[in-house]
C-alpha cells in the first residue's frame, strides 16, 4: 500500500524581519497559520533567521525558501 501524498500550501509574504536590534526587508513563510521561518535580504544576499539570528546565507531566495522547507520537514 502506498500513502497519498498530501499538499501542503506554503505562503510567502513580505515583511520587516528583525536581526538582532535591526529590522531589514524580508520575507515570512508560513503554512497555515504557523510561521516557519524568516528570510531577510542583506545586500543582495538572503539570510535565513531563526529566533532573531542568522542561520545561513544565500545567494538566490529560492536556496533560502528551500533551506527552510527541510528544515520544518526534519523537525516534524
Amino acid at each position: 500500500m502506498s500513502k497519498k501524498d498530501k499538499k501542503i500550501e506554503i505562503q510567502i509574504a513580505d515583511s520587516k524581519v528583525t536581526v538582532g536590534a535591526d529590522q531589514f526587508d524580508g520575507y515570512t513563510l508560513s503554512i497555515g497559520k504557523k510561521i516557519i521561518g524568516e528570510i531577510a535580504e542583506f545586500d543582495g544576499q538572503f539570510a535565513v533567521v531563526k529566533n532573531g539570528n542568522v542561520e545561513s546565507f544565500y545567494k538566490k531566495l529560492e536556496k533560502g525558501v528551500e533551506s527552510l522547507i527541510e528544515i520544518y520537514n526534519l523537525g516534524k
